[in-house]
């Protein structure tokens, strides 16, 4: 007995929701040869080979949920840290957001807006999460801000039963490090993030939107991967956002799962 089509294929719309994609982004895989379509016989709809779409599955879900690996150690920033997390800043960028002392201030009025990935003691990675006023978020987002320009008066703080959106300033991995291994340094900075952000829905501190510009390779694709949809391009920089009650991408959905069972539990 022959299989039935279906039992083999999905159809572009069960594809996208099995990936947690945007249709533009779905699109756009296809586009780019990731995603192969196949078009069956007497038949305009493309489909696509269930295997492959739930290995894809398995591949960007292992992004996020990074295998525990030896020696790896997320961990908040504190001012101790500042010193050698500008110094990376410096070496990726040519340039650090602040330097130590108004670092220090920053973390001072909001401790939990830089972690920090360490390989056996050794500093590797970064990533910055900063609640802002709305004010402050419009102006770096239309570029008429650059990061190391935002006020530290427009910085907020995670306050229970509040609503915010938040910079993601950087995603940085150390260049020196071969680029399996800053892909892996990378998808344990968004994992780590992802518990906290998950930790603060807890707490009923909700994140509505999640902005951020990219400047490097490396930091484009963790944003692309993550589902994040692109505002503009200008030179090598690209904006993104992130509507975490509006997106179908897996990090969006997995939040809201977060924040309706954080508000079942606090209904009982």
């Amino acid at each position: 007995m022959r299989r039935k089509l279906s039992d083999k294929y999905y159809t572009f719309e069960e594809a996208r929701a099995k990936l947690g994609m945007t249709k533009p982004r779905f699109q756009y895989w296809v586009k780019s040869g990731k995603i192969e379509k196949v078009t069956p016989p007497k038949s305009k709809q493309g489909v696509y080979r269930k295997e492959d779409i739930d290995k894809l599955e398995k591949e960007i879900q292992a992004f996020f949920i990074a295998d525990e690996a030896s020696g790896l150690k997320f961990t908040k920033a504190t001012g101790e840290d500042a010193r050698e997390e500008l110094e990376l800043s410096e070496f990726i960028f040519g340039k650090a957001l602040h330097d130590v002392p108004m670092h220090q201030q920053w973390l001072k009025k909001n401790p939990d807006i830089d972690f920090i990935l360490r390989d056996n003691e050794r500093l590797v990675g970064y990533i910055n999460m900063y609640p802002m006023k709305q004010r402050a978020i419009e102006q770096f987002m239309s570029g008429r801000v650059r990061g190391w320009e935002l006020n530290i008066d427009d910085l907020l703080p995670y306050t229970p039963n509040s609503q915010i959106e938040c910079i993601i300033m950087d995603v940085a991995t150390t260049p020196e490090a071969p680029r399996q291994q800053r892909v892996q340094f990378g998808a344990k900075l968004i994992n780590g993030l992802i518990s906290f952000i998950f930790d603060l829905a807890k707490q009923n501190v909700i994140i509505t939107k999640f902005h951020a510009i990219g400047s490097t390779p490396t930091g484009i694709a963790i944003l692309r991967n993550a589902g994040f949809q692109e505002i503009w391009h200008k030179d090598k920089r690209v904006a993104f956002e992130l509507d975490t009650m509006r997106s179908d991408s897996l990090l969006a959905q997995s939040y809201r799962r977060v924040l309706n069972i954080s508000l079942n539990i606090q209904q009982t």
